[in-house]
């Protein structure tokens, strides 16, 4: 039987990310403004009006661009990690085969998460929801920690193809 399932979940924003998007805003509408007070009246208004459109437009693609979501893809004991930014772009974070896990467990003081070579975090950021980890040898990015935050049958789906010493 094949098994395929999706999860989003979507990055919480914090004070950090408040904070940033309101110093973005602040900043392309100062810089609009400044742009077009200094071409008001001139002969380059036209331009003035079109870079201080762009000034904006681009203040406004990077606070969107905060707005993050990742998605995990389980099929037949691989799983893809997806970063997508805005709804508008998609980056594969890193696809693992759940048969090269070496651990798997609740994120916490006591995981095994020391001394990998790369570590992938594709966390909710919600300290309402448990994240987990999986340690895997991936052959391009070696020993690989990656962060997770996924729901109970997704965790179920995992536990299905990790090697059988690892079954809880």
């Amino acid at each position: 039987m094949d098994v395929f399932k999706e999860q989003n979940v979507t990055k919480l924003q914090d004070s950090s990310d408040t904070a940033k998007k309101i110093l973005i805003t602040i900043t392309s509408v100062l810089i609009a403004a400044g742009i077009f007070v200094l071409t008001f009246g001139g002969m380059l208004m036209m331009i003035g009006l079109i870079l201080a459109g762009g000034a904006l437009y681009g203040g406004y693609y990077l606070v969107t661009s905060m707005y993050v979501e990742y998605e995990y893809i389980i099929t037949n004991g691989e799983v893809d990690f997806d970063k997508i930014i805005a709804q508008r772009s998609r980056k594969r974070l890193c696809t693992v085969k759940l048969e090269t896990a070496t651990a798997f467990g609740v994120a916490d003081d006591s995981a095994d998460t020391d001394n990998a070579d790369t570590y992938v975090a594709a966390t909710a950021n919600d300290p309402e929801l448990t994240d987990y980890y999986l340690r895997v040898r991936h052959k391009s990015l070696g020993d690989t920690v990656v962060y997770f935050t996924p729901d109970e049958e997704f965790i179920g789906l995992v536990k299905q193809f990790l090697p059988r010493t690892m079954r809880q």
